[in-house]
């Protein structure tokens, strides 16, 4: 039970990690090809509500089971309690904030193709 709470946020750590990873790779960021951005998968924002609640579930785990946590835990999780929590609240929003841009990006490159798209039509004379 004394690492339960550090394992939870460790896990959900690593999966907005993943995310932020995955959501800077499908912007297409630093290969040149901003034109194939998509918008943002359905799975990525499930994944990020997964990780929301990944960072958050282990704070009321602890509060509900601090009694029953060694000393020694209890302080270090005392301890890194403040500095989690903010690493957490920078992660989650650095995910909002990347799938925004990701969103953006894909609107831009949707306009773009559209408008490659008519150029063209209107060069074959397809109306």
């Amino acid at each position: 039970m004394n690492a339960l709470p550090a394992i939870l946020w460790v896990i959900g750590v690593a999966g907005a990690l993943m995310v932020c990873g995955i959501t800077l790779w499908q912007s297409h960021y630093f290969d040149g090809h901003a034109g194939q951005v998509r918008p943002v998968a359905w799975s990525m924002i499930g994944a990020h509500f997964v990780t929301l609640v990944m960072v958050a579930l282990p704070y009321p785990i602890y509060l509900a089971n601090k009694d029953a946590i060694s000393a020694h835990s209890r302080a270090l999780y005392e301890r890194l309690g403040w500095p989690s929590a903010i690493i957490a609240v920078v992660l989650i929003l650095g995910e909002l904030a990347l799938m925004y841009m990701q969103a953006r990006r894909a609107m831009t490159a949707q306009e773009h193709r559209g408008h490659q798209d008519a150029v063209a039509d209107e060069s074959t004379g397809d109306k």
